[in-house]
C-alpha cells in the first residue's frame, strides 16, 4: 500500500515538474507605446499644432541614414520621442521629453542631438511640458 502511494506521488510530482516545461510559455507581452508623461506632451503638441502630424516613438533609422555600417550602428536602436510633420510630411521638428531617467545621461543625449542636427533637423528638448505658446514660439 505504501509502495503504491509512494509510486503514485512520485509520478504525480514528475508530471507536475515536467508539465511546466512542456507548456508553451508566452514570449511577448503588450506594452504602452508612450508613458503617461509623454501622453500629456502628445496632447499638448496636438493642441499647439493641429495642422501638423505628430508621431511618437520614431526610430532614428526612419530619420537618418549612412552608407557606413559602423555609423549606422551608432543610431540603429535609438528612438526619438516625437516628430512633427507638416502637411507635405516633411519633418518640422523633433521633440525630446526628458524625464528624471535622463539625469546623468546629458552626454549621451548631446550625441543623439548632434546626429539629428547634422542631418539638418531642429531638435528641441524639454524637461517639463511647455505651454502651447512656448511650443509655437520654439518651432516657428
Amino acid at each position: 500500500m505504501f509502495i503504491t502511494i509512494g509510486c503514485f506521488a512520485t509520478v504525480l510530482l514528475i508530471v507536475l515538474c515536467v508539465q511546466q516545461y512542456l507548456r508553451s510559455k508566452q514570449k511577448f507581452y503588450p506594452k504602452k507605446v508612450i508613458t503617461e508623461f509623454e501622453s500629456k506632451m502628445f496632447a499638448r503638441l496636438k493642441e499647439a499644432f493641429p495642422q501638423y502630424h505628430v508621431l511618437a516613438q520614431v526610430a532614428f533609422s526612419a530619420l537618418i541614414t549612412s552608407q557606413n555600417f559602423k555609423i549606422r550602428n551608432q543610431f540603429n536602436r535609438k528612438v526619438t520621442d516625437f516628430v512633427i510633420l507638416n502637411q507635405s510630411l516633411d519633418v518640422i521638428a523633433i521633440i525630446e521629453l526628458d524625464d528624471p531617467s535622463h539625469f546623468g545621461k546629458e552626454a549621451e543625449d548631446a550625441k543623439r542631438d548632434a546626429m539629428l542636427h547634422e542631418a539638418g533637423y531642429l531638435v528641441l528638448r524639454y524637461t517639463d511640458i511647455p505651454t502651447v505658446r512656448h511650443l509655437k514660439k520654439d518651432i516657428h
